[in-house]
């Protein structure tokens, strides 16, 4: 099992990924865009998705729901800037795990990983 992060800015989410990874006892692979992932999930599935803002393509929110037609079982966190009650409603339906913030510390990534483990 792994952990899919699709991101443009793996450098910068080091640390958070690096607890992420430790918290589930899961191997992280990255890409950095919507084809790559949707590649991905059919060959490859993970256990887990995280989608990055800024990625070519659009938002990570319409990323996800081509995500979810490819795969209904699938799992998803999404970074996202909006606050807790707009990012609910935007993301209804999806069955989206998680909201990461924009700029995710070593903590979200713990924070991450316990809801995660909740679905080994």
């Amino acid at each position: 099992m792994h952990i899919l992060i699709v991101t443009r800015r793996a450098l910068e989410l080091a640390p958070f990924a690096d607890t992420l990874a430790q918290g589930t006892g899961l191997e992280l692979r990255f890409t950095d865009g919507w084809v790559n992932s949707q590649a991905t999930l059919k060959t490859f599935p993970p256990a887990f998705v995280v989608l990055d803002e800024g990625l070519r393509g659009g938002p990570p929110l319409e990323l996800a729901r081509k995500l979810i037609q490819i795969n209904a079982m699938i799992n998803i966190a999404v970074v996202s800037p909006l606050a807790h009650e707009a990012f609910h409603e935007a993301s209804e339906g999806l069955g989206i795990l998680a909201q990461v913030p924009v700029n995710p510390t070593a903590a979200d990534g713990q924070a991450l990983a316990e809801v995660f483990r909740r679905f080994m």
